[in-house]
């Protein structure tokens, strides 16, 4: 005699299917061999966001599939009822809405997206910054730099505007000089992103700026593996701030800069324990590299 399933089995398999069912349907429309696309975003057996964000993702900006996926969601209504959506007080509607706006890349909705970096819900805002890194523009970047300004340089905000700003915009913020308080977010994403059109900005940060400033550049350019940097940051090893000789020893370390082991040794009794941390690190970092230069020239 055959078992029923239970009824909270039934229900899952049912969900599992029609999610199957819907993504073949989105994987048609981007591929070409559809050209309708209802979806249902109220749909509680499961998240139709994550569906389409899940085909749309790895699709490359302004390609014909991601391109056919777009104008089929505007026909059936689906992309203006997301951006509608954005005016709702449910975070985990917005945060869906945000996921697929994302996905799609979608650039007017910018100026929806935005508000929602100020949201009270740590989440919905992380998913509105990850949607605008995503998007891309000056829009984005402008909007995420902004929000730098009160949430300071959260990591979701600056790896974000790393990937939003277009070609030279970090760059033009760092040598603007006219936003001081947004320098700190500027000068990590540069590092993030490790263009050297940054590297002199940079260092002129290093020169001239707050010693937050300097120790954020110190980072930054040992991120980029910028050599052209390793004086400055040898003569920011002195600098009085204690923040600015960490960060500065570790840079070096990253440089793999060896001609720099007696300057970071000297650093081993500095009077702040976190600056002789980093500095022995980074000593051992130089120590293995070299070592391993030692025992590729033994094997020749």
């Amino acid at each position: 005699m055959a078992v029923e399933a239970p009824p909270g089995r039934m229900e899952q398999a049912r969900a599992g299917m029609r999610r199957a069912a819907l993504k073949r349907q989105v994987e048609a429309v981007a591929a070409g061999s559809g050209d309708r696309l209802p979806i249902d975003l109220e749909d509680g057996a499961f998240d139709v966001a994550t569906v389409v964000a899940e085909v749309a993702w790895p699709l490359q900006p302004q390609s014909a599939s991601l391109t056919r996926l777009v104008v089929a969601l505007h026909r059936s209504g689906v992309a203006d009822a997301v951006v509608a959506g954005l005016a709702e007080d449910d975070p985990l509607q917005l945060e869906r809405c945000c996921r697929i706006l994302g996905a799609l890349r979608l650039e007017p909705a910018v100026p929806w997206l935005a508000p929602l970096l100020r949201s009270e819900h740590v989440a919905v805002s992380d998913r509105a910054a990850r949607a605008l890194g995503r998007i891309g523009g000056i829009r984005s970047a402008e909007a995420l730099l902004a929000a730098t300004r009160r949430a300071g340089t959260r990591r979701t905000l600056v790896v974000a505007l790393a990937r939003a700003a277009p070609d030279l915009f970090i760059e033009t913020v760092l040598s603007s000089r006219r936003r001081p308080g947004l320098l700190g977010a500027a000068a990590l994403a540069a590092g993030l992103r490790r263009r050297h059109t940054a590297v002199g900005p940079l260092l002129a940060l290093l020169d001239s700026g707050t010693r937050r400033h300097r120790a954020i550049s110190c980072r930054a350019l040992g991120w980029m593996r910028a050599g052209t940097a390793i004086p400055a940051l040898t003569s920011a090893l002195s600098d009085p701030d204690w923040r600015v000789r960490m960060a500065a020893a570790k840079a070096l370390g990253e440089l793999h800069a060896q001609a720099q082991f007696k300057e970071l040794d000297l650093l081993l009794t500095d009077r702040d324990p976190r600056v002789r941390k980093a500095a022995k690190q980074s000593l051992l970092r130089l120590g293995n590299v070299m070592l391993s230069r030692d025992w590729r020239w033994a094997w020749r």
